[in-house]
């Protein structure tokens, strides 16, 4: 009796450590690679104020679920930089930098490297830079704005480059000198376009960014995104509770420091693209946007927006 009582505590301890590994390797093969980790979003650098924000946004018919995408990792790396290359006419031999993981092609001209172009293989983020056109502090044609956003448009649907997610446009100046000091230049026009998904905006760090310089010369080109593809859809936090992060000041919030007063007039739903590796954050997620008005202690009105994840 005895030794058939061993067996069974033998068989039942066996059969937990069994369950015990099954645990573990189910983790780690399924669980933790296809968990959606924590969204970080960066906080402003200036303290936000204390303030009881006036609501004059609708928060009845908000979703209730989103879609979280999942980034693509780049396969076919040496192909996609030859072929940049090819588009740029850059000639060099590509290098590997293990420190920064990336690649990297430099073209020599007069025994300087003028043009090159980096690749990073954990994301398929790039950047094409022309030293030389950027150095020009003295252009005689630049374009105009409207100019500058068809030069850049164009040069990306002719060569491939252009993702029809990013359709916001918006055009700076590269500049120096002062108006009021009569020696204001402007040397480059830096044209930004900016994505949606579904309809809805995609803050954080996900942009193409082409710089267009003199004679319309483009001088540098950032492909500054991840490729997506749909995953599954999740329940988000009710953006109730999300405003309540705003009111206690937990919410990434470019409202200005000097405000005695802010009114909530709209809120939305929007994903962030984080700026790390696809192994730091391996999902495009939902966050909820509270934009309004803000009024400064000296009368100023501003627009503002504040960001909670809307994932718990």
């Amino acid at each position: 009796m005895k030794i058939k009582t061993a067996k069974i505590h033998s068989i039942s301890k066996i059969s937990f450590i069994v369950l015990i590994i099954a645990f573990i390797a189910g983790y780690f093969l399924y669980i933790r690679p296809n968990r959606i980790p924590p969204l970080n979003i960066p906080m402003p650098g200036n303290e936000i104020p204390e303030i009881d924000y006036k609501v004059t946004a609708k928060f009845d018919n908000l979703p209730v679920e989103a879609m979280v995408y999942r980034f693509i990792k780049p396969k076919n790396i040496d192909i996609e930089i030859k072929s940049l290359a090819k588009i740029f006419g850059l000639k060099g031999e590509m290098e590997y930098q293990p420190i920064w993981r990336t690649y990297l092609i430099k073209e020599k001209i007069d025994e300087k490297y003028y043009r090159a172009l980096e690749y990073e293989i954990d994301t398929g983020r790039w950047h094409y830079e022309d030293s030389k056109g950027l150095d020009n502090d003295d252009p005689q044609n630049l374009p105009s704005d409207e100019e500058a956003k068809k030069i850049a448009l164009d040069f990306l649907k002719k060569n491939g480059l252009y993702d029809k997610r990013f359709i916001y446009c918006a055009v700076t100046d590269s500049s120096s000198g002062d108006k009021i000091t009569n020696d204001y230049k402007v040397h480059h026009k830096n044209v930004y376009f900016y994505p949606e998904i579904k309809g809805k905006p995609v803050y954080g760090v996900s942009r193409i960014i082409v710089v267009v310089g003199d004679n319309g010369k483009i001088v540098e080109v950032y492909k500054w995104y991840k490729e997506v593809e749909e995953y599954k859809k999740v329940k988000i936090m009710p953006a109730e509770k999300a405003f309540e992060k705003v009111k206690n000041r937990k919410s990434s919030n470019s409202i200005n420091p000097m405000a005695k007063s802010a009114t909530i007039k709209e809120v939305f739903l929007a994903y962030w693209e984080d700026a790390g590796t696809i192994e730091e954050q391996p999902y495009l997620q939902p966050v909820w946007v509270f934009a309004g008005e803000a009024v400064t202690e000296d009368g100023k009105v501003e627009k503002f927006d504040a960001v909670v994840p809307a994932i718990e």
